[in-house]
Formats: structure tokens, sequence, C-alpha cells
């Protein structure tokens, strides 16, 4: 059966019962008792060889007496008894043949005997090891998390403690604020920007509270006190278009209308936005949307799912130049990140695919996560050798046709070495990634001292190291020959002989990033609507999320208030991409 359909109860009786053999061979139990089975056979063979023994030793008896009455007896009968001694002498030693034969062939017996129990032992070692290895690697699946996997924290099992990444060192502090540091609190506004001031005064049967006296009389000192609230508000715009003849023919001239204002009635471009914002951003569904949009405005607008649902064709449509412009600054971009990742649409499985930096956002979807869509992109084929690429291991990057520089993620590069040294129990893979981490500690360390790489010999030094934990790391992995943990281990000693390079550029220059993490984080979002929103309609309306959202994330990255990007999209005139890297504070 394979072993994809065994049941838990079943593999938990195969191993318990596998168990009970492999303690039996180990408490000698099971040697004892086909030793038992050897003594019982040859003890059998033994009584064979006895009786042979006693049948020659009855022969010498016999021709002992023959020879007693050959003395007895005349001449005559002597002839006879020779003959008889004769016959007898030839069945002695036809006996003592017939005992050395089986005297061998007990001996021949034995050896073939021990040879089998010998092979057979051999094979019960086997599917022993078999067994432990079998054990081993289940064990190691038991125990992915995101120390050793691309697996989130959200998806640990129940009674399994949560592995949260932390790289930041520890300062000794205790948690929340520290002795000495300055509290801090809201600034009050200027008089000219208080919005409503409230009076409190004190009631008609206050009295004092020493003397129960009511004659209490203002001293004109006062506290003040300031509170910052949200007031949701419905503003109902009239717009009036005038329309005006021409005196010379009589033509008729109608002011021309806002973008937006084609129906006697719409809602506005804060609405829009707020509703965008929360599709995009928020991934609340249609209906919570419709419904949130109704509850703070207390019923007064009620908007539909489906025009909420239209805003998002509506918006991706009035970015169409945005994304082009968008999609120019990309390629002439000198680091570039990417990562894709699985989304459903129409339930089958799409793919969301991010591409950007610090401060572009370029989102794209497709119905297959294939080279098919990469080339629809038409991204990673416009790139030139001075781009440098930051991606997760995938060969697709090493194609041909493409001409960038390849980085390597190196936190994807230590939670495969953690997943392999939990799975085949050789520490050279977390020497590795000790090694790697301490590296990117002191390269974090001499970024503050404003150094822009590390010096050769400490460069040096480590591919040193590096080569001489894979070559350990090879060395263990021949011997091993784990069919389970083995090809994983192989894979990963192979890539980083190949890979090298790309993975560890960032020793040459400091300006080089050494994980993906920007790309897992612009990807995040979209496992979040999945969760809350669900799959996708349609590839079209997933390519609207994308286009949104690479809005979004832009004007965000360069420190764009989102509501307000969004209102100006809704409003017919979004920012572009000149405005937003222009007014980007970095």
């Amino acid at each position: 059966m394979d072993d994809s359909f065994v049941t838990m109860s079943d593999l938990q009786y195969r191993i318990v019962s596998l168990k009970r053999e492999l303690e039996a061979f180990k408490t000698g139990d099971k040697y004892i008792s086909l030793k038992n089975e050897y003594h019982a056979m040859l003890a059998h063979e033994e009584k064979i060889i006895r009786g042979l023994e006693q049948e020659l030793s009855s022969a010498h008896q016999q021709i002992k007496k023959v020879r007693n009455s050959w003395y007895a007896t005349c001449e005559m009968v002597a002839e006879e008894n020779r003959k008889t001694i004769t016959k007898q002498a030839k069945r002695i030693e036809t006996l003592e043949s017939e005992l050395a034969n089986q005297k061998e062939k007990n001996i021949s017996d034995r050896t073939n005997l021990r040879r089998e129990y010998s092979e057979k032992l051999k094979e019960k070692d086997a599917i022993i090891d078999e067994l432990e290895n079998k054990l081993a690697h289940y064990k190691a699946l038991l125990d992915i998390d995101g120390t050793n996997s691309g697996i989130p924290t959200s998806q640990t099992p129940i009674g399994k403690k949560k592995i949260i990444p932390n790289t930041r060192e520890k300062s000794g502090k205790l948690k929340g604020g520290q002795p000495g540091h300055k509290r801090h609190e809201l600034t009050p506004p200027s008089d000219e920007d208080v919005t409503n001031v409230v009076e409190h005064e004190i009631e008609e049967d206050d009295v004092c509270c020493r003397c129960g006296c009511y004659d209490l009389e203002y001293t004109g000192e006062h506290d003040d006190k300031y509170v910052y609230d949200v007031e949701i508000k419905t503003i109902k715009t009239k717009h009036i278009y005038y329309t005006y003849r021409c005196k010379c023919c009589g033509q008729l001239i109608r002011v021309p209308l806002e973008p937006g204002t084609k129906n006697i009635c719409q809602y506005g471009p804060t609405l829009q936005a707020m509703a965008l914002s929360l599709a995009n951003t928020v991934n609340s569904p249609m209906n919570k949307t419709a419904g949130f949009i109704s509850g703070i405005t207390l019923n007064e607008l009620n908007p539909c799912q489906g025009y909420i649902a239209s805003l998002q064709g509506k918006g991706a449509n009035g970015l169409k130049e945005f994304m082009k412009d968008l999609y120019k600054k990309l390629i002439s971009s000198s680091l570039l990140y990417w990562d894709d990742t699985v989304i459903m649409i129409n339930t089958n499985r799409g793919c969301l695919r991010f591409y950007g930096n610090e401060s572009i956002a370029y989102y794209t979807a497709h119905n297959n996560k294939d080279m098919l869509s990469l080339d629809e992109d038409k991204i990673l084929e416009m790139l030139t050798e001075e781009t440098k690429v930051m991606h997760d291991h995938n060969t697709v990057n090493y194609n041909g046709k493409y001409h960038f520089m390849n980085l390597e993620c190196n936190q994807h590069l230590q939670r495969d070495l953690k997943k392999s040294a939990d799975e085949t129990g050789h520490n050279e893979f977390i020497e590795l990634k000790d090694l790697i981490s301490q590296m990117i500690h002191e390269r974090n360390e001499l970024i503050k001292h404003s150094e822009n790489s590390f010096p050769q010999k400490k460069i040096d030094d480590f591919y040193y190291q590096l080569d001489d934990i894979l070559d350990r790391a090879d060395k263990k992995n021949v011997e091993a020959d784990n069919k389970y943990s083995g090809p994983f281990e192989r894979r990963i000693i192979n890539r980083l002989r190949k890979y090298k390079e790309c993975y560890f550029e960032w020793l040459k220059d400091f300006t080089l990033p050494t994980t993906n993490n920007l790309s897992e984080r612009a990807l995040r979002c979209v496992k979040s609507h999945m969760k809350i929103s669900g799959q996708f309609e349609s590839q079209t309306t997933a390519s609207y999320y994308a286009t949104i959202k690479s809005y979004i994330e832009t004007c965000r990255r360069n420190g764009i208030n989102e509501v307000e990007a969004l209102q100006r999209l809704c409003a017919g005139h979004p920012y572009t991409v000149d405005e937003i890297l222009q007014e980007s504070p970095n």
C-alpha cells in the first residue's frame, strides 16, 4: 500500500509491531530462538552418526566372533569364513565411506545453514535500518515549522509551540517603557484648530465637599483637556452645469461634466476611495464593505455589492497609463525583487506575481504559474546585465534568454539547511547556517560604521569554511545513503556549489540584500485576502486587484497617504509615477 494512503492508526500499529521485532533482535530473544533451532537440528544429525557408529561397532563384534569361530572350525569352512570376512570388510569400508560422507555432508549443511541465517540477519538488519530511516523521516515531517520551511506561524499544528522568527538582538531590558523615558502624549491643537468647545460647569445642586454650602463662586481658573475624534458626515453636493448660447450662430455650449458625474446622482470619490481601500488593503469582502459604509453613515448611504465590485474595474481601468509608466521605471531599476504565490481563480490554482523594490511595487495576475506567464509579463527578459535580481531559488531565473545578475535569498537557504539537518541529524548544515547568520550580523555591524564590504581575507576565509563544510556534508551524505532525506541534502550541496556566488555576493557589496523578504511581505497581503474574501472570480478580477494593489503599494512606499491617492484615482486624476517618486521623502 502506498504510504500516502496509510492512516495514522495503521502506521502506528506497524511501527509498534516493527519496534517489537527490533526489540527482540536487540534483547537477543530472536537470536536464542534461532540458536535453539540450530542446536535441535545438530542433535538430530549427531543421533544419526551415533547409530552408524553403533552399527559399525556391531560389525566389528561380528568379525571378532567369525575369527574366533574360524580358529575352531575346520579348513573347509575357513574359505567360507574368509569370504564372509571379505564381505564384511567391504561392508565396513562402505559404512566408513558413508560415515565420512555423512560427516562431510553435515559440515556442508552447517556451513550453508550458517550462511542462510547470516543472510537472513542481514535482511532483518536492512529492514531495521529502513524502518529507522522511515521513522526519522516521519518525525522530521512532524517537526516542520517556520524555522525549517516557509510555513507561516498561523499554520502551526495544534499543541505545538509557535516559532516566531526574530533576529533582533536582546537588550536585556524589561518590556514596555523604560525608566526615565519621556512619555509620549498627543500635542494639544492651537486655538484656531479647535473645532468644538464644551464647557463643564457645576450643577445647581452641587455643594462644598467640606462644609456642604451651596454658595460657590467661579475663581477664573480652569483646566483644558483636548479630545481628538473622527466624525462621519454625509456630504450632499449639488453640481450645476450652466448652458450658454452663441450670440452669433445660436450654438448651445454646455460646461463639461466632471469625471464621475455622468448620472443624476452618484457616490463621490471619498466614498469610492474608502470602498477600494477596504477591498484591497483591509481585504474586506464586498458585502462587509457595503455594510461598513452603511453602518458609519447610519444607513443613509447603502451602496450595493455590485457597485462595490464595479469600482475594482473602474479603478483598474483608470490606472492603465500609470501601469505603463511604472513598467518603464521597473525595467530600468538597478535592483529588483520578484516572487509569486498561488491564488485561487474560479476554483482553480492561479498566480499573483510581484516585481519591485523599496520604492516600486508592480503586481500581475495569471491563470497559471509557469514560464508562459513570465513571458507575458515581459519584465525579466527586458532586464540588462547591470540589473541585479533577488529571488527565491528557482532555476527558471537562469534561463539562457535572461541576462540579469542573480541574487539568491539566504533566508530560504537557512530554512532548507535547518530542515535537512533535522531530517538527517548531520550537524554540518547547522554549522553552515550559524556561519551565515554570523556573517550577516558582522555585516550589519560594519554597515553601522559606514563600511561597504568585508575585507578580502574575510571573504576568502568564509569561502574556505563553506567548502570545508560542504566536503564533510558530501562525505556523510554518501555514507548514509538515506533515500528519504539524502536526496534533499544532496540537492542543497549541489546547489551551493553551483550558485554560491549568487548566494553570497553581498559579502563583496553591502548595498545588496541578503534575503527576498521584501517580495514575501509584498505577497503576504493576498494570502489574507484569500482567507477573508475567498477566491477571485476570474483572471480579470485578479488583474484588477493586482493593478490597484500596484498603485496603493507604490504610493505607500513613497510616503503618500493611501486614501488620498485613491481619492485622486476615483476623481479621475491619479498620481503619476513621476509625481509619486518626486514626492518621496527618500
